[in-house]
Parts: C-alpha cells; structure tokens; sequence
C-alpha cells in the first residue's frame, strides 16, 4: 500500500516514530502504553519515563568505579570538578576596537573636562564681571555725570520747581499777589514790596484778570528762587514769606543734586553691568574653549594608546559539579547520592506530534497549524505523586582581557592562562523538591503574517514552563522544620579555614579546571533562601506566538503583539470578577453587544468571553479529565496565558484563582543568612496574574 505524506495521521506516525528512534538514550525507560489512555490524556507519542535517575559531574582525576560519595570521605563534594565550559567567540574586533576608542575617549574627555573646569573655568565668569564691573565705573563716573548734568539739570529743576508752584504755600503766596494786582489803585500799586517785580508805570493789573495771573506767576516764581533757589542770598523786605522759612538753594544744592547723583548711578549701574557681562562672556568663553582643548587632546591621547585586548569584556564560565539527585531535607550539600523516578506509564514523558486550528496575527487568517510537542509528565489536579529532584552546582565566572591566550589543555578543555582571582565570581546553587511536571513546549511554524514581515511563517513556540516545590504554600511557616526541604538557595561564602590558613577551603587554584585541584567547601548556611518557589510561566501559545526570527543579520527572540483582533485578544485576556462587569455588555447607545468567538460562538457577556487564565501552581489552563477503569483523573490543561510566581506562604482566593502574599509575622519567604546562621526574613512574594503583551529580545551589530 502506498501511504501519501500528504496524511496527517501519516506525518505523525512517522514523526514520532523518527524522534522515538534518536531520542530514546539508556537512561529512559520506553513503556508499552494503551493508545487509547495516551489519546484520552497526553495524546499519542513517544512516552518516557525515568527511573532511579540521578548524576553528578566529577572531576577527570575521579578514575575509581564509584564516585567520592561512596567512599565514605569527610567531604565528598570536593572532587564535584567535572565542568562545562560557557566560551563566547567570535567577537568583532574591528566593532570592539572603535568601541574601545570611543570608551576610553569619553570617559578620558569626561574626567578631564570636569576637573579642567573645577581648576580653571569656575568661577571665571563671576571673577571677570565683578573686576570689570568695578573699573568700568570708577574710569566713568566723571563722564557719566557730566553727560547726565546735561541731559536732565533742566528736566530735574523743572520738575522740583512745579512742586514748590504746587505746595501750600506758594498757593497762598500767588493768590495773595493776584488780589494785590486785581484789586490795587492804577498808580502806585498797594502790593507789598517783597523783592520780586513790581509792573511798570503804564502796565495797569487793576481788575485786569491776565494781567493780575502773569505778574502774579512771576512773582511766585521769583519768590521760590530768593526762598529755596539761585537767588536765596539776595537781600530782600522781610515778609511773613522770607520770616517762615530759612532761605537757601535747596533746589540746586539738595533736590536737583539728588536727582542728578541717582541718575548718574543708574546710568552708570546699567552700562557698567552690560560691560561687564561682555567681559565676563568672552573670558569665560575663552577658559571653556581652553578646557574642552585640552580635554580633547588628553582624550586623544589617551584612546590612542588603548587596545582592544586590554578590554575585560570577554566573559569565561565554568559550571562545574552540576548534579541531579532525589530531593532530601538540606539545602548544604548539593548532592543526595539517590535516585528519583520521574513519569509513570499512566504520565509519562512525551514527544508527540499535534495539530490545532488556530489565529495569529490578523483576522481572517485561520489555519489548521502542526506542531511539535515535547511535555513533561502532566500535572494531577491538586496533588504531585512523582518524587521531587535536587540540582546543584557550582561555578566560577571570570572577566578576562580580549586577549588573553586562548590555548586550552587538550586533557581537560580549560584555558592554560588568562584567569584572575581578582577578576572571579564564586557562587554556589543548591535547589530541592522541584518538579517540572506540566512543562511543555510546542514548536511549530507561524502563519503568514500582514502586520510584520518578521513574524511570517517563521519558528514559533508556545511553551508553558512550571517550577514547583510547594502544592499547598498556605500553610508554610518561618517556624518550620524542613524548610529546606522544598526552596533554592544561592551562597557565596566558602568555609573558614583555620587561622593559621583561612583560605583553605576556597580551593588552591584561580579555578579547578587549571590545575585539577580540589572544589572548595561552601558555607555551611550563609546565602539568600527561596522557600517553596513556584514558578509558571507562559511564553507565548498558538494565538500569541514566541517565535525565534531575524531583522537583517541580528537575531530576535519575541513574544510577539497582541494584535487588536477579538478573535485573538480574547482567547488571551482574562475576566475578573472583582473589576468586571458580569452584566450584559453594552456599547454607547445602551444596545447589547454580540461578541462572537473563533467557532461563532455568540457571547453576551464579559465573563463568558475572555478565555484567558493564569497558570499558578493550583491550577492551569482548561483541565483535562481522563476516566480508565471507572476512576476519572484530572490533569493540568494547555491554554493558560497569564503567569505566576510565588514565593514561601501564599493563599488562594477564596474568589477565582488569584494567590496572594501572606502578610503574618510567622509567613516566610525570602530569606537571608550570615556565615554565622542569622537570619534575616523578608516575607513572602506574589507575582500573579501577568500578561506578557510583548517582550522583544535582539542581538546587535552583527
């Protein structure tokens, strides 16, 4: 019989029978499974189970038949040395060398810019304006005041003299005089003699109003200058007028001065300030000028004489004893020398192939789309029956110059050169109780894309990434005894040695891989806790696609828009039921709104629209519900969207599947500890409940 490839239940017949045959090392166990049960749960694959499994990497010097933790030594976690080495290469010495210029240039310009300014720029601008403010007005005074005598002594005296017209008693004086000349004989005038003119003999003012008003002003005017004016020492009859005050140039020796010396001071005040401020602008000018030279000839200089292989940008990582072990009670070791046994027949690992009908990016593109999956045992709704694995390792991290030797011992893959005490990060990890059960990943290829051409038809993921430690995290308390039993611990700290050697537990070497030495002994407690992590994220799904792609020769990692498309955006968003409305929708005229879903579905309200969840370590996605042998079993689903990541005590809603942080003084969490044991308890953590709406991830300058 000819079988067509064009048959779906061909593709993954053959598929799965392809990655069965490269995927099946000695350390799994392949399983005779119902086809019928696989279909009813997981679905049809290659189903693996582990059993007895555990590991340690040790180092190459370990030629015994059992590993040091069978030999009953003190401290068997000293020979944890077999490694994996992290290399970057490839670097672009040409992009690194202009960068390693434009570096060093900078930060050179920078530093000597700063300290130019501190010593030869502040306060230039300050110390310029106040001397030349100073000399301008005392080599100008003489000139500004003859100029402002001038223009305003007439003006000045005016203005004085109008204010003498307008006082009481000049008032009184010209209207005394004015009655004098009104109503006086024709010859001679009965006015009083006080010093000022008199009209002449044929110049009549008897009840002639002009006449009376002019010789009237005059007089007054006369009167101000022998009382208050030029003509104050003038002899003159004494009158009530001269007797009531002391008879000075007031005018010209006090008021007008005055006014003049005011003048002159505003006047000079305002050229002084805008010469100044020219002065101190071109100084200050010129100091900055002078500056930012000599900082660009230091930073030449400087960047000249730099090269690239003196740059500590080039990383070497050496993880060293990774081990995977069953969890045990103590987050000191990172080894338990058990085995633990991961999937059962029932729940079994599995590579599968599958398809679904599906919409991304834009409406109107359904599609029936392919995928890949590879899933980790599925989780049982409420309870973990699968034992709990310990990972561990260590590891040294190193900033190395660019060039530093790239020869490597052929014996043991390390670097003969070119590692730095100085230069090392130490750090050790320890986790107990995981459990990846409910981890899934889909590959697949995306559907044409209108949008962005990145997006089309290009390698996307849906992936559903589960950490747990804790199923009931409620009830966890600092008081605990076996916190360590489930949580993480990172520590840098090695034992103290004694005080004749108190480095003798942190190894002999920069690094073991060097020279084969011993791994050091950390800390027995020192390092910051995680009690009872859950981590489950969701990182991208069918609608909404992480996809692996490139924008001209860099590479991009993206979860990608969530497009304004309801067909889409509402298999991912999710109801809540303590800010949605769970009455029937309605648009701006109060009409009912018929929302319609990707299988035309006809939707009235919110609640039963939004198909979106958070995947938490109760409860994730749609649950899969399985009956063999008259017992149903519940299993985690595959269409959660949202995430959520819990540390130490945490309560469920009693409300829809929102956790939250316990806030009592005995909740536990987060935790850090000294070398001595103290600890220091910051609480617990919840994260729940996120929505990746785009996360964009890109190489540059490749």
């Amino acid at each position: 019989m000819t079988q067509s490839w064009n048959n779906a239940r061909f593709k993954k017949s053959c598929l799965a029978s392809m990655l069965a045959a490269l995927l099946s090392p000695s350390v799994y166990a392949l399983e005779s499974l119902s086809d019928d049960h696989l279909s009813e749960t997981t679905g049809e694959g290659v189903a693996l189970a582990l059993e007895n499994f555990k590991m340690v990497f040790q180092g190459p010097n370990e030629i015994s038949q059992a590993s040091s933790y069978g030999k009953g030594i003190t401290d068997p976690g000293q020979y944890d040395t077999g490694f994996i080495r992290i290399i970057p290469t490839g670097e672009n010495y040409e992009l690194l060398g202009q960068r390693a210029y434009t570096k060093i240039y900078n930060q050179t310009y920078t530093d000597a810019y700063l300290s130019g300014k501190a010593a030869n720029y502040n306060g230039v601008y300050e110390t310029t304006y106040q001397s030349a403010y100073n000399t301008y007005r005392t080599n100008n005074y003489t000139a500004v005041n003859t100029t402002v005598k001038n223009d305003y002594t007439a003006e000045y005296r005016g203005n004085v003299v109008q204010s003498y017209i307008d006082s009481p008693l000049m008032k009184q004086y010209y209207q005394q005089r004015y009655d004098d000349y009104y109503n006086g004989n024709v010859w001679p005038l009965s006015v009083t003699d006080d010093g000022t003119t008199e009209p002449g003999a044929l110049d009549s003012t008897l009840g002639i109003k002009s006449k009376s008003q002019e010789y009237a002003t005059k007089n007054t005017l006369e009167m101000i200058e022998l009382l208050y004016g030029n003509r104050s020492t003038e002899s003159i009859p004494s009158t009530t007028y001269s007797q009531s005050v002391t008879r000075q140039n007031v005018i010209d020796n006090v008021l007008v001065k005055n006014l003049l010396d005011a003048k002159t001071q505003e006047v000079l005040n305002q050229q002084a300030a805008e010469y100044a401020k020219n002065q101190a602008t071109t100084a200050s000018n010129t100091a900055l000028a002078a500056v930012e030279a000599e900082a660009i000839r230091l930073a030449k200089l400087a960047a000249a004489q730099a090269t690239v292989g003196s740059l500590r940008t080039k990383a070497d990582v050496f993880i060293y004893g990774l081990a995977l072990s069953k969890s045990d009670g103590s987050l000191s070791t990172r080894y338990s020398n058990q085995g633990f046994n991961w999937g059962t027949a029932a729940n079994p690992w599995l590579i599968r192939a599958g398809n679904v009908d599906t919409i991304q990016f834009a409406k109107g593109n359904k599609a029936n789309v392919g995928y890949i999956a590879l899933e980790a045992p599925l989780k049982l709704k409420g309870t973990d029956t699968s034992d709990t694995f310990k990972l561990g390792f260590w590891s040294d991290i190193f900033s190395r110059q660019l060039n530093s030797s790239n020869t490597v011992d052929p014996l043991t893959g390390a670097p003969t050169s070119g590692l730095d005490k100085d230069y090392r990060l130490r750090t050790q990890f320890i986790a107990n109780g995981l459990n990846l059960n409910g981890s899934q990943v889909r590959l697949f290829q995306t559907l044409p894309a209108t949008s962005n051409a990145n997006y089309n038809q290009t390698l996307g993921m849906a992936a559903i990434l589960r950490l747990n430690t804790n199923d009931d995290p409620s009830t966890l308390k600092a008081t605990d005894s076996n916190l360590d039993a489930r949580g993480i611990r990172l520590s840098t700290a090695a034992k103290k040695g004694p005080d004749s050697n108190p480095d003798l537990y942190d190894g002999t070497a920069v690094t073991p891989a060097i020279d084969r030495s011993l791994a050091p002994i950390f800390n027995d407690v020192e390092g910051m806790y995680l009690y009872s992590p859950n981590i489950n994220l969701v990182l991208g799904n069918m609608y909404q696609p992480f996809i692996l792609g490139s924008e001209g020769n860099n590479i991009i990692l993206e979860i990608t828009r969530i497009p304004n498309v309801p067909e889409i955006y509402s298999q991912i968003y999710t109801y809540y039921s303590d800010t949605d409305s769970t009455t029937v929708l309605k648009d701006k005229n109060n009409q009912n709104i018929a929302m319609v879903d990707k299988d035309g579905v006809t939707y009235t309200t919110l609640s039963s629209y939004l198909k979106g969840s958070t995947c938490n370590v109760y409860s994730c996605g749609t649950e899969i519900a399985t009956t063999a042998n008259n017992i149903t079993t519940t299993y985690q689903g595959r269409n959660a969207t949202h995430n959520s990541i819990t540390i130490g005590t945490v309560e469920r809603s009693a409300t829809g599947n929102l956790l939250n942080a316990n806030k009592t003084a005995d909740a536990t969490g987060v935790v850090f500890k000294n070398i001595n044991g103290q600890a220091t308890n910051l609480g617990s953590v919840a994260i729940d409940g996120v929505l990746i709406q785009h996360l964009k991830i890109k190489t540059t300058g490749l």
